[in-house]
């Protein structure tokens, strides 16, 4: 599934902070890996909690930075996740799975160790 990845300055450093730990190239590549280690480590509750999910501010300022092609079941698993942590209302459904990536690269930030490559 392609779709516009929204996320604000703050995540765009630790995408590039990742990028250079990895030896990743594209913000693309990181960011799908970013999801699979996530979806890998089967423990939502670590990465979406309730501290976790709590918006630190401008929760809805966040621009298109590019486009992702994540694949079809781990867009679908990031939908589920979405509507089982009951984050806020968005206009679009790639704004939701944004929120949950941004998420994602929130707890990556704090444990980068935990990223599968």
């Amino acid at each position: 599934m392609k779709f516009n990845l929204s996320l604000k300055d703050p995540h765009l450093t630790v995408i590039d902070d990742l990028k250079e730990k990895y030896s990743v190239s594209s913000n693309e590549e990181i960011v799908k890996k970013c999801v699979q280690s996530a979806l890998q480590l089967q423990n939502d509750d670590l990465i979406f909690g309730k501290e976790r999910e709590q918006c630190n501010g401008g929760c809805f300022a966040s621009e298109p930075q590019f486009e992702v092609d994540i694949d079809d079941d781990d867009f679908n698993k990031l939908k589920k996740i979405y509507k089982e942590y009951g984050f806020d209302e968005y206009d679009s459904e790639e704004e939701e799975i944004s929120k949950t990536i941004r998420c994602i690269i929130n707890f990556f930030d704090e444990e980068p160790g935990l990223v599968s490559i």
